[in-house]
């Protein structure tokens, strides 16, 4: 399987296995596999929305999903999936 199916696979099992909100859903509906240049999932810590790095301790509000993706040739990031610490 070649990265692009993979990350999209990865984007169609989020969407069926995660409460997104309206917001990511329509974002994950609208990117390009072929765009995403990685996709990190975790239980602990989260992702910081501003920034992208990953922190292990729990924070108010944990991120816990990042995807990395090309946007206009220029390399950007999401966070989605947010919980409540």
């Amino acid at each position: 399987m070649n990265t692009t199916a993979k990350h999209l696979q990865t984007i169609n099992s989020i969407l069926s296995n995660k409460q997104l909100s309206k917001k990511e859903f329509k974002f994950l509906n609208r990117i390009e596999a072929d765009h995403v240049k990685s996709i990190s999932i975790t239980t602990d810590g989260g992702f910081d929305p501003e920034s992208g790095e990953f922190h292990k301790e729990d924070r108010p509000l944990n991120y816990k999903i990042r995807l990395k993706y090309t946007d206009a040739g220029n390399l950007r990031f999401k966070c989605l999936h947010a919980e409540k610490a």
